[in-house]
């Protein structure tokens, strides 16, 4: 298996986890309140938000496949739009600063976001939000030394 692939599942095994525990305050909503939501299937998960298959379709197309071959311009990207501190943060070890969905439409462009929403028939503002919040973790985990390993 790619070394995207693995971290991409344990992010994404994670991320359901969190999704799947309800929060302590909150109490479930009577049946005839809850929302219909939609079937999971391979693309547009419940309620616009990206499915599993989704999410690994679109940080492959970020990082440039299983090895990942993009991350070192992915850094860049951030570091050129202002976001040097933030990424250091998930590059080296410790805790990683966050980044808001408004980043990742100055980061990647917001056609961009809106390409791949659209291509996917999920919601552009959901995504971007899913991007903001995993795209530290996964180039926490791409860069386990503390170091972008560069490409040639």
């Amino acid at each position: 298996m790619d070394i995207l692939s693995e971290i991409l599942k344990q992010v994404l095994e994670g991320a359901a986890q969190q999704q799947q525990a309800p929060a302590p305050q909150q109490r479930a909503p009577a049946p005839q309140q809850r929302a219909p939501q939609s079937q999971d299937g391979a693309h547009g998960g419940a309620q616009g938000m990206p499915s599993s298959t989704d999410l690994s379709e679109i940080f492959t197309q970020i990082f440039g496949g299983g090895q990942a071959q993009k991350l070192p311009e992915v850094v860049k990207q951030f570091e050129e739009k202002g976001l040097r501190d933030e990424v250091d943060s998930w590059v080296r070890t410790g805790p990683n600063k966050q980044v808001d969905h408004r980043q990742i439409d100055d980061v990647f462009g917001r056609k961009e976001i809106d390409e791949m929403a659209r291509t996917r028939n999920i919601d552009r503002d959901k995504l971007a939000e899913v991007l903001s919040r995993y795209i530290p973790k996964i180039i926490d985990e791409l860069t386990p030394t503390g170091q972008v390993q560069r490409r040639s």
